[in-house]
């Protein structure tokens, strides 16, 4: 097309050239014709003088060489256009230019340049179409096309193909026509395009990334810093840019910190540590910190580059795992875990020093019905306070902590003598003298405490804990509510919290007995077979009170017999109105109590109040705790012959809580072991707790006798119970304790229709 224009122009210059020499040639025949006549005679008289002959030979000979230079001028033009348009064809092809030319009907007339190559789209298949064909390469290029149309003069982008232009629009004037078109020239930039979105891209990552970037040229001036970079460090933009601050960032800078850097920097181009960091405020603070080399095309380096993230909150997490990996997430004490290891270092330490170590087992007496009674919630609230008040009767030197369930565990290094040992388990005990009030209910609680001492109880950690751990059962086997020492034998034994006897008798007078029911049930039938009758005082000034703080009492004042005369009575008579409302249950269980089983009038009692209430022997469990079983074992088996002749049912419970030999149940006409509940609750971490309650069930079903999980709280607990072979369980998972009413909505089985 520029060929054509250049040629077009030559021949406009070639007439202008003829023109020049019409002219010449018409001045020079009328200088002439007034020289000589028309015959070809001089007139004398009408010669012009000399000098104008001059004059316009001068003339002529100027328009002559005006015109030749101008040939010779328009000549090298020409040529050199020749090889200018050369040039153009070959920049129209080397740089993607395309244009457009468009008449005044809308129909393409020409396409220049390198369209078919690069787009899949042939220029041929456009050229005298109208514009409506440009739809199928670009909808929004055919836009524009049909703007320019309208005399619209703009500049634009969009693709075509594959290709991205910038696009120029002018008008354009046929010559020949007059008509107006226009003409479009379309500047391929895509390179420039994707260099520039991938810059965007670039810049997007570092200002958004969280981790702190520094890039520096080559002298090491810094040269951009990341919006992370200043929240990490505080240092501005405006102050780090144009500055060599980039390492001064390292907040205790050392020599060999810096040559570590430069060595790995030469040998692999980059180097990675953890460093400590200072901010602009002069805080240290830890930092991943990396930095890179980066070289250009000859292979000098160009620039550093710097990143760093702040290690602070990591280090924090880790601190706060490392925490609750150490500590009981109720109490806020040292778990089992802990507990250990300080005792190892205890243990460790008194050997080199030649010094004693003692250890306290805290067992909480019969923790098990405040759960029952008031629920877990206000269980763990009570275990909280207990731990604080621990805390408040040692030295910060101590070591307190809950091991699992009501065990807490307090380790005293540097002890001097058996004295100080009796001093610390009577601080102990002290923190159970008074009520805990717990969400404004007054509790009162009571601790076996088993000591143990280095070297005298065990030379190593685990003689140690075992000499403890069995101390702690003495304990609970001498009554509870007191402390024992396997070394030095019962060391003290504190009293009740105190009641007026006279409180206890008016209290079956006005009715401030209560029983709370909590459902046995058969795990392969999910049938409920029975349940267990709780016993509680509803005390008019503190509230719900367990037997564990009473029943000493009551047989100090001889009302016992009386207590558990009631007790029987209100389960007998429940378990007939339920039968009545059609709450399917094969018995009732209570517990009795030591006295009872030395009381040769309890056998007549039980089977009168059967009688009363008409209720078959088999409709009533008794149950024995292991420690009182294994203490009255004579008159206990007495008793369980006696009733159990009639049909009465036996059960031991806390069955597991002794270091008994476990052959006595062959010799005793119990028919259901109730296993302690808090193996189980060890079972879930300790391999030898679950394998006890894997030999008690066995025991259990060589002796063909009912093995019943107590305080199966997780579903966990239950599938981990049948898979040590036991089927009957007892616990939260399946009711809490609850009122007689309450327990006949929830059990009463549907009328059968019809």
């Amino acid at each position: 097309m520029i060929l054509r224009l250049r040629m077009a122009s030559a021949i406009h210059m070639w007439q202008q050239l003829g023109v020049a020499i019409f002219y010449v040639a018409t001045g020079v025949a009328l200088t002439f014709a007034g020289i000589f006549n028309f015959t070809g005679e001089m007139s004398p008289g009408e010669m012009l003088p000399a000098g104008w002959l001059s004059a316009g030979l001068l003339v002529v000979a100027w328009l002559l060489t005006s015109a030749l230079v101008h040939y010779r001028r328009l000549a090298a033009g020409m040529i050199g256009n020749v090889g200018k348009n050369a040039l153009l064809e070959k920049m129209f092809t080397v740089s993607s230019l395309l244009i457009w030319n468009v008449d005044d009907k809308g129909n393409l007339t020409a396409i220049e340049g390198p369209l078919e190559e690069k787009d899949g789209v042939s220029a041929a298949d456009l050229v005298g179409r109208s514009l409506d064909i440009v739809e199928t390469i670009n909808p929004v290029f055919c836009d524009m096309l049909k703007r320019a149309q309208q005399g619209e003069l703009f500049d634009d982008f969009c693709a075509i193909g594959h290709r991205y232009y910038h696009h120029h629009f002018f008008p354009q004037q046929h010559r020949k026509s007059g008509k107006t078109g226009f003409q479009c020239i379309s500047v391929d930039i895509t390179n420039e395009q994707e260099l520039r979105a991938t810059s965007e891209l670039s810049q997007q990552v570092i200002s958004q990334t969280t981790e702190a970037i520094v890039i520096l040229d080559r002298q090491r001036v810094v040269t951009s810093v990341n919006s992370a970079f200043s929240q990490l460090t505080d240092y501005t933009w405006e102050k780090m840019v144009g500055s060599r601050r980039g390492f001064e960032v390292i907040g205790q800078p050392t020599f060999s910190l810096y040559r570590t850097i430069l060595n790995g920097l030469k040998r692999t181009g980059s180097w990675n540590g953890e460093v400590s960091l200072r901010r602009s405020t002069g805080e240290l603070f830890a930092a991943n910190f990396t930095v890179s080399v980066i070289k250009n095309n000859a292979g000098l380096i160009s620039n550093y580059v710097i990143f760093f993230s702040d290690l602070s909150h990591m280090q924090r997490t880790h601190e706060e795992l490392r925490y609750l990996a150490n500590h009981d997430n109720l109490t806020d004490l040292p778990n089992r875990r802990l507990f250990l290891d300080r005792l190892e270092q205890g243990v460790k330490r008194a050997q080199r020093s030649k010094s004693q170590l003692a250890i306290f087992f805290i067992d909480l007496d019969n923790f098990k019905l405040i759960n029952d009674v008031h629920g877990h919630y206000v269980g763990d609230e009570l275990l909280k306070e207990i731990g604080r008040r621990l805390l408040l009767a040692v030295r910060q030197s101590d070591t307190v902590a809950r091991l699992a369930g009501d065990e807490f565990t307090i380790i005293t290094e540097n002890i001097t003598d058996t004295m100080e040992v009796n001093s610390i388990a009577r601080k102990i005990m002290t923190c159970f003298e008074a009520p805990f009030v717990i969400f404004g209910e007054s509790i009162d609680m009571s601790a076996s405490v088993g000591i143990g001492v280095y070297p005298d109880d065990g030379e190593d950690l685990t003689s140690l804990l075992k000499g403890a751990d069995e101390a702690m059962y003495k304990a609970k086997a001498e009554g509870r509510n007191g402390f024992y020492s396997l070394s030095e034998g019962k060391i003290g034994h504190l009293p009740e919290s105190m009641f007026f006897p006279s409180e206890l008798r008016l209290a079956l007078k006005r009715g401030q007995m209560e029983l709370v029911y909590q459902s046995l049930h058969d795990l392969r039938s999910g049938r409920v077979i029975g349940c267990e009758g709780l016993l509680r005082w509803n005390h008019h000034c503190r509230g719900i009170i367990p037997p564990a703080d009473f029943m000493t009492l009551s047989e100090g004042a001889g009302i016992t017999a009386a207590i558990g005369q009631w007790t029987l009575n209100e389960a007998c008579q429940q378990l007939k109105a339920w039968r009545a409302q059609r709450v399917d249950l094969d018995y009732v269980s209570i517990n009795i109590a030591n006295s009872q089983i030395n009381d040769p009038g309890y056998p007549e009692m039980v089977i009168d109040a059967l009688a009363k209430y008409n209720l078959h022997p088999s409709s009533l469990m008794l149950e024995i705790a292991e420690g009182v079983l294994l203490k009255n074992m004579t008159q206990a088996c007495q008793l369980m012959r006696h009733l159990s002749a009639t049909g009465v049912r036996f059960s031991v419970d806390e069955f597991g809580s002794s270091l008994a030999d476990y052959s006595y149940v062959r010799d005793i006409p119990a028919d259901t072991l109730k296993i302690d509940q808090r193996l189980l609750m060890r079972a879930r971490t300790g391999r030898e707790d679950a394998a006890l309650i894997r030999a008690l069930v066995g025991i259990g079903d060589i002796l063909q006798k009912n093995v019943v999980a107590v305080g199966v709280e997780r579903p966990r607990q239950e599938e981990l119970m049948q898979e040590l072979g036991c089927q009957l369980a007892q616990g939260f998972l399946y009711a809490k304790p609850m009122t007689a009413e309450l327990f006949s909505k929830t059990y009463t089985r549907p009328a059968n229709p019809h």
